[in-house]
């Protein structure tokens, strides 16, 4: 158990500020990707992943030098939450295919030809797989109970939001008026009964 819970807090401080840092430089770097074309970015992006990775893989002593033990309270709710991030990936995985997931239509829009999902997940929130990550994360934190594990399941939480404007505004200069309709009936994450949705600027 302690190997598997080590192996999970590495995986957490490596990979979360790794693929974070994908989709910064892919949402704010749009314009060069897209001049580059896809074999380009997507060799540039990797690279950069990886480099990231391995840089803290270097540095995991001092990250993973301390720890709480196994807390059989905290690996239930963890189960419990990656319970709900499985059940939430497979619903998701019906309706966008995993070109999407990379970003390719949005770095090549006119080869990857994407239509505005809204059904399943997405007709009750804009950004489940945002949500599932989320769960998926604090789950897995829960269950290796390291410090650097939580710390990097906090770290997802303010640059998703930014990762999150970022694509929105995306998604409005691509879709426009109907992009800009959707916003408006569906909230962007909590679905609820009274939700305010606001028109996104691009």
């Amino acid at each position: 158990m302690d190997t598997f819970r080590y192996i999970v807090a590495l995986l957490l401080v490596t990979l979360v500020p790794a693929v974070l840092l994908y989709w910064l430089l892919l949402h704010a770097l749009l314009p060069v990707w897209r001049k580059l074309g896809i074999s380009a970015s997507q060799y540039l992006l990797w690279a950069a992943v990886i480099a990231t990775a391995f840089s803290l893989t270097v540095w995991r002593e001092p990250l993973l030098g301390r720890e709480y033990g196994v807390q059989p309270i905290l690996v239930a709710v963890g189960v419990v939450f990656l319970a709900g991030a499985i059940v939430s990936r497979l619903q998701i995985e019906k309706f966008l295919p995993w070109r999407t997931q990379l970003g390719l239509p949005e770095i090549d829009p006119e080869h990857y030809r994407q239509k505005l999902v809204t059904a399943g997940p997405y007709a009750h929130t804009r950004h489940p797989r945002y949500i599932q990550v989320s769960l998926a994360l604090a789950g897995w934190a829960l269950v290796a109970n390291y410090p650097a594990g939580y710390m990097a399941a906090l770290l997802w939480i303010p640059l998703m939001l930014v990762i999150v404007r970022l694509e929105e505004m995306e998604l409005h200069r691509r879709f426009g008026l109907e992009y800009s309709l959707y916003c408006e009936r569906v909230a962007r994450f909590w679905p609820h009964p009274h939700a305010v949705n606001h028109r996104v600027k691009a």
